[in-house]
């Protein structure tokens, strides 16, 4: 009990000193995305001799989640220039994090568009890239890349935490009567929003169309692109994640996916398993 009080102590600490050394450099970016919508970033310059690191957040999140800030903070304090976006979806220079209730038009596409965008505006910059994604984010930029790879960058390494695929899977309210819901409307004409049960949320206001967007992105399309990317891809899962097949991690490691799974470890990683999360983005960076 002692051993893990400190523990905490110690990771408190630490991270309210990264949080205090990255913001002494860090800077807001806006960006036209071309569809009439400016996005925001938080960018940090690093070192010219390291990779740039673009984060990720997950559905209806900002680039100031937890977990995304303690990533970038860490590899600021590391010297690694770091891009946070946050995805607009749909808001002009959004800032806050979306509610389920909120009247959903963005789509898988649109948010893909959107990572081209700012991967562009940081090619502009740094010759070499690394892609983080976390949760959704992470199934966003598995996405991305099965449109762009080898057209837009070869980024040098893609990391891949608690990767969230859509459709039916655990402790969702994402259910089979609810996609089928949203294909009957969308074959009726009914393109109006409505209510849907989407991931965390019982009452997911959304165009029909734009739900099922995401829904395409099911485990099995999710693997088929993650084994489609040429460039180097690691992956870290808590074994204690509800949030997907608990089998899946094992399954893609079985197909030779370079796959680390942390015992007790959930979806955020939160607690002590933060170090962790850590030491995977430093050994995965670094190697």
């Amino acid at each position: 009990m002692i051993e893990n009080i400190i523990m905490t102590s110690r990771l408190i600490i630490f991270i309210l000193l990264l949080c205090f050394a990255s913001s002494l450099f860090a800077k807001e970016v806006s960006l036209p995305l071309g569809n009439s919508l400016n996005g925001l970033a938080e960018y940090t310059q690093g070192d010219k001799d390291k990779p740039a690191v673009l984060i990720v957040h997950g559905i209806l999140q900002t680039r100031n989640f937890s977990t995304i800030q303690i990533i970038g903070n860490f590899l600021e304090e590391s010297g690694y220039t770091t891009l946070r976006p946050t995805i607009s979806l749909g808001i002009d220079s959004r800032k806050k994090s979306l509610a389920c209730e909120a009247i959903h038009t963005h789509t898988m596409a649109s948010d893909i568009e959107e990572i081209a965008h700012w991967v562009q505006w940081l090619k502009k910059k740094h010759q070499s890239i690394i892609l983080i994604g976390h949760s959704a984010g992470a199934t966003l930029l598995v996405a991305y890349l099965d449109k762009y790879e080898n057209i837009q960058i070869t980024p040098e390494k893609i990391i891949i935490i608690s990767p969230a695929y859509f459709g039916n899977r655990p402790s969702s309210n994402t259910s089979s009567s609810e996609i089928e819901k949203a294909r009957k409307a969308v074959a009726s004409g009914q393109l109006g929003p409505a209510s849907f049960g989407f991931i965390y949320c019982e009452n997911y206001v959304s165009l029909p169309e734009a739900y099922l967007s995401y829904i395409e992105w099911s485990q099995q399309r999710t693997t088929e692109s993650l084994m489609n990317i040429s460039n180097p891809v690691s992956l870290l899962f808590g074994a204690g994640d509800k949030r997907i097949d608990q089998a899946w991690p094992e399954k893609l490691k079985k197909m030779g996916m370079d796959v680390q799974i942390t015992d007790d470890a959930n979806h955020f990683f939160n607690g002590s398993h933060e170090f962790d999360l850590l030491d995977f983005i430093e050994n995965t960076v670094d190697s």
